[in-house]
């Protein structure tokens, strides 16, 4: 009998939210097409995929990593980044491979639609106003440009931010707790993210004394744990013992000097939020354009519910103070939170409109003006990026320039327990082994392969990879199996 009554709640829980589960599976199709066809056509890279799914084997086999795809000296991967959550995913290695955190981040991010839908649902009690808010999400440019660009765990800490406040709506405070610290897990700076939303959600429960105790406790508790991850735990782990991924040097030297500067120079500060301050011309309207696509997006409207904005300010100022340009741009993984915070705030905003027509004008234009944005993403930007990468609906996108076939081709030729070292682009469809390098690290490498016709070959110019083959041939100590313009495998002698 029990078994009956769980099968009739599933068909229950299934039939109330049969459109936000099709609308779910209509994106998890849109994003299959861009996720895998990428990996297929070599668009996935030895940073970070390659790095993280050698991780996945070690940690399923029991045992660390040593960061050795592609640093020269050992050393554990948590002194690079404290990703404890690859740890967790592991087990699942087990059946997906090489596929794994490609197949686990698509299906993060259908969840943390579900979680909108879930949480305007629960604060509204309009359906339909939680469905356009899972479709706003699940059509957001950096929820594409996350998706098209590689694995990084980063994305899977955003996306549980909306399963959070379902949570501390609901008062399952166990629950939100256990979210809390899984959200954590996924990356040292997730602490950063995490105070913010915790100070900005201590106004959305303004009136909760219970909740706003454990929104208190997530601030100290997110504060402690990034000082003693970036002090005390990664430096311990590094073989130089410092911390290695301070890159605010507009701020200062030092989280300390930047906290100092954001409180001693606040003009400043809102100007780096703004201005190119990299010294190269080229990146002048790249701030200006993220802006534009977030506005457009519907962040505008948090301006109704402005500690939203709060929420979102830690990010905001990390984003843009980086010393790296990418950053600051439409590109990658680097706005995903923007995604689920500007998508639940804009449906909240939308959903406090008196008339029924009204609502339903502004979230029709809300989604027409993002799915405009996304599709401006995929053709011309000021910030220029592989567009094919996005475009599932030109045939280049599931091809390359040159000859894919001939590469996968060779890759069936080297055996699944060999140590490899492989072109940076070659290296994730390898790295669900106990040892592979990204050239030009060879060490104990029985095979080397690469392509001289693939244009991406960092962290080595091209010029450099073609002499390193040319050398690594004429030197007699590897056999040549393939070598043409489209792909070199050599076995060592």
């Amino acid at each position: 009998m029990q078994i009956v009554g769980m099968l009739s709640s599933a068909r229950l829980y299934l039939k109330d939210n049969q459109l936000s589960l099709l609308i779910s599976l209509a994106f998890a199709i849109v994003y299959s097409l861009i996720v895998f066809y990428n990996h297929h056509c070599f668009r996935t890279f030895a940073l970070d995929l390659g790095v993280y799914t050698n991780a996945l084997y070690d940690y399923s086999h029991l045992q660390w990593n040593d960061a050795g795809v592609f640093k020269t000296e050992a050393r554990n991967l948590l002194s690079d980044h404290l990703d404890l959550s690859l740890i967790l995913i592991a087990p699942f290695s087990l059946l997906f491979g090489q596929y794994t955190l490609l197949l686990m981040q698509i299906l993060f991010v259908l969840a943390g639609g579900f979680g909108i839908y879930k949480l305007v649902l629960l604060q509204s009690g309009d359906k339909t106003t939680a469905l356009f808010a899972q479709t706003h999400f699940l059509l957001f440019f950096s929820v594409f440009s996350a998706l098209s660009f590689d694995y990084h765990s980063n994305v899977l800490a955003a996306v549980l931010i909306p399963w959070l406040m379902h949570k501390l709506h609901r008062k399952q405070y166990l629950q939100a707790v256990l979210l809390f610290l899984l959200m954590l897990t996924t990356k040292e700076s997730t602490a950063l993210l995490l105070m913010s939303l915790s100070a900005g959600l201590f106004f959305e429960f303004r009136k909760d004394i219970k909740t706003k105790r454990y929104l208190l406790l997530f601030f100290l508790f997110s504060l402690l744990y990034f000082v003693l991850a970036i002090m005390l735990v990664m430096p311990a782990l590094t073989p130089g013992g410092q911390y290695g991924h301070y890159k605010y040097h507009a701020l200062g030297n030092s989280y300390a000097e930047a906290f100092r500067f954001v409180l001693a120079h606040p003009i400043n500060t809102l100007k780096l939020m703004f201005v190119n301050h990299s010294g190269n011309p080229v990146y002048d309207w790249v701030k200006t354009e993220f802006y534009l696509f977030l506005c457009f997006s519907g962040f505008v409207l948090l301006l109704f519910r402005p500690w939203f904005i709060l929420m979102l300010g830690v990010s905001l100022l990390a984003k843009m103070c980086y010393d790296d340009p990418a950053v600051w741009s439409i590109d990658a993984h680097y706005a995903i939170e923007f995604a689920v915070l500007v998508s639940i705030g804009s449906a909240l905003v939308i959903s406090k409109l008196a008339h029924l027509r009204w609502r339903r004008f502004a979230q029709w234009l809300l989604l027409i003006s993002t799915f405009a944005v996304t599709l401006r993403l995929m053709d011309h930007t000021v910030y220029k990026h592989d567009y094919l990468r996005l475009r599932i609906y030109q045939a280049g996108h599931y091809k390359r320039g040159h000859n894919i076939k001939a590469i996968h081709n060779a890759l069936k030729r080297i055996p699944a327990n060999a140590a490899v070292s492989a072109q940076s682009p070659i290296l994730p469809h390898l790295a669900y082994r106990d040892t592979c390098y990204q050239l030009p690290i060879v060490r104990n490498a029985r095979y080397i392969i690469a392509s001289r016709a693939e244009p991406v070959t960092y962290p080595m110019q091209k010029q450099e990879l073609i002499k390193l083959l040319n050398d690594s041939i004429a030197s007699g100590r590897w056999t040549v199996l393939v070598d043409g313009e489209d792909v070199t495998l050599l076995k060592r002698k």
